[in-house]
C-alpha cells in the first residue's frame, strides 16, 4: 500500500481506506501529522506505523537543484480597533465554553464555530489590503507570474479592485470561478500575470514557473503554509529563484493584547519556518525581533 498526501487518508471521510489488508505500507506526506485532529493522526499511525525521520530536507532538496532557492519577505500588519475589540470578545466567549469540565450538548460544534468565526477576523483584516496592493504596485515586473492567497470573496474582490488602480491586471482561480480553471492555469504557465486564489492552490496542483506568492490569508494549520511553498519553489527551465511575501498579522501594543497569543505565536512561528531556508538571512534576523517583542509581552514560548 502506497498512499500519496497521507495526510487526507485519516480523515473520518476517507478512514476507510486503512481496512484495507496490505504487506508494506508506505505513506507519503510533507505534512503526515494532521492539524487539530488527533484521532485522524493516530489512525495513520496504527496503520503506516511511525513517522520516519527526515533525511532529505529542504535544503538538501535546494542544493540537489530539485528545487530553486528563495527569497522571503515578512510584512506585518495589526487588526482595526473593531477587529480587535471583536477578536476579544469572540476570546472571551472560547476560553468559557472550553473550560467547561462538562460539555454541554452541542457544545464542541459552538467551540469550533467560534474558533472559525475569530481565524477569520486575521485572515481577511482590513490592513491586508493597501499592504497587499502596494507590494504588487512596487515589486511586479513583467515575465514574472504571481500566485495570491486569499481568505475569500470579498477579500479577493477588494484585493483584483486595488490592483485595478495601480494599473494591473490580475485573474482569479476559485470553486465559484466563471471561467475554464484549467484553461486558467495554462494561461499562467505560459504568460506573465497574477492569479488570485482561494485555497484552491495549495496542495495537488503542479505549475512549476510561479516565480512569487504572495500570502494574503493563512490558516494555522501548517500543512497549508508548507504545501503552499511547495507550490512555488518547483524548478523550471529559466528559473533561478523564487520569491515569498507573507502578509502577518501581529498585533501593535502587545501587552493590552493578551488574547491574541495564539495569533502571534502562529503567525511568528510561521515566518520563522519560512525564514530559516531563505537566501536573505536578514529575514529570519527581523523576525526573531518581532518574537522577543511579543515574548516580552505574551510569554510566548515559556
Amino acid at each position: 500500500m502506497i498512499a500519496d498526501e497521507v495526510h487526507q487518508v485519516g480523515s473520518e471521510k476517507y478512514s476507510d481506506v486503512l481496512t484495507i489488508v496490505a504487506g508494506k505500507r508506505l505513506g507519503l506526506s510533507a505534512t503526515p501529522e494532521r492539524y487539530g485532529d488527533a484521532i485522524g493522526t493516530e489512525r495513520l499511525l496504527e496503520y503506516f506505523g511511525p513517522i520516519l525521520p527526515t533525511r532529505f530536507t529542504l535544503r538538501d532538496a535546494i542544493e540537489a537543484k530539485r528545487l530553486v532557492p528563495y527569497e522571503y519577505f515578512p510584512h506585518t500588519v495589526d487588526l482595526t480597533e473593531t477587529e480587535a475589540d471583536s477578536y476579544r470578545k469572540l476570546t472571551l466567549a472560547i476560553t468559557r465554553l472550553a473550560s467547561r469540565r462538562i460539555a454541554a450538548e452541542g457544545s464542541a460544534d459552538r467551540l469550533k464555530t467560534l474558533l472559525i468565526k475569530r481565524a477569520r477576523i486575521a485572515k481577511s483584516a482590513a490592513k491586508k489590503i493597501p499592504l497587499a496592493v502596494e507590494i504588487i504596485r512596487r515589486e511586479w515586473e513583467r515575465g514574472q507570474r504571481w500566485l495570491v492567497y486569499c481568505e475569500d470573496q470579498r477579500q479577493l474582490a477588494a484585493l483584483r479592485q486595488g490592483i485595478a488602480s495601480v494599473g494591473l491586471v490580475c485573474s482569479e482561480y476559485h470553486t465559484q470561478m466563471v471561467a475554464d480553471s484549467e484553461a486558467t492555469l495554462e494561461w499562467l504557465s505560459e504568460h506573465s500575470g497574477i492569479l488570485l486564489s482561494i485555497r484552491c492552490l495549495d496542495e495537488g496542483v503542479d505549475i512549476p514557473s510561479v516565480s512569487h506568492a504572495l500570502i494574503v490569508a493563512s490558516s494555522q494549520n501548517p500543512r497549508q503554509f508548507i504545501q503552499r511553498r511547495g507550490r512555488v519553489l518547483r524548478s523550471a527551465p529559466g528559473k533561478s529563484l523564487a520569491t515569498i511575501h507573507d502578509v502577518l498579522v501581529v498585533p501593535n501594543g502587545l501587552a493590552s493584547e493578551a488574547g491574541q497569543v495564539s495569533l502571534a505565536r502562529a503567525e511568528i512561528l510561521r515566518a520563522l519556518e519560512f525564514s530559516r531556508d531563505a537566501l536573505n538571512g536578514d529575514a529570519y534576523t527581523a523576525i526573531l525581533n518581532v518574537a522577543a517583542e511579543a515574548e516580552a509581552h505574551y510569554h510566548l514560548y515559556t
